[in-house]
């Protein structure tokens, strides 16, 4: 399995001002429950930091459907090329935060820029209220040809301020998932 994940750190909503985006921390929990190398999504262009700010750019994002550049960060203690680690990987847990019901672009940008047919996708998603919203529809219309599992959404203020409870909700998505 590899490890997915786009996030964003600054002020997020009803979560404050953080140094790691919520999707981030559960990425990270994702990946230690499972032993899989991490792969970051970075928008060559960062976000503002402020709530508002970039809110306006990711209103506009999905208004015109832009698809902003992005760069991959391999994330392990020993280095790894990320497009190859993609490439081979057969499942692919996904991370990513709802924004205004959807997936990010960045993350749009990936699934347009890597064939991931074949292989089977576990969302998971870090949100305020709206679960997994339209997602998981959005991913089976852009990867037709991959197996997209039932995903994991979570507060992102659960995972800021209740790591454990976090912890144990990986943990029972991925035990559903080990038998599938």
């Amino acid at each position: 399995m590899l490890v997915v994940f786009f996030s964003r750190p600054g002020e997020n909503f009803n979560v404050g001002v953080v140094a790691e985006g919520s999707t981030a921390k559960l990425a990270h929990i994702v990946a230690e429950s499972t032993g899989a190398p991490m792969v970051r999504i970075v928008p060559d262009q960062p976000y503002p930091t402020g709530y508002d700010d970039a809110k306006q750019i990711i209103q506009h994002e999905l208004e015109t459907q832009a698809r902003p550049a992005i760069r991959l960060e391999a994330l392990a203690s020993e280095p790894f090329d990320a497009e190859q680690a993609i490439a081979a990987a057969d499942r692919i847990a996904l991370g990513y935060p709802i924004w205004c019901g959807s997936l990010p672009m960045p993350v749009r940008t990936f699934l347009d820029e890597h064939d991931l047919g074949g292989k089977t996708i576990l969302p998971f998603c870090t949100n305020e209220g709206s679960g997994l919203a339209r997602t998981v529809d959005e991913l089976r219309d852009a990867l037709p040809d991959s197996d997209i599992r039932p995903g994991l959404p979570v507060l992102g203020s659960t995972v800021q301020h209740d790591p454990t409870c976090a912890r144990a909700a990986v943990a029972v998505w991925l035990d559903d998932h080990s038998s599938r």
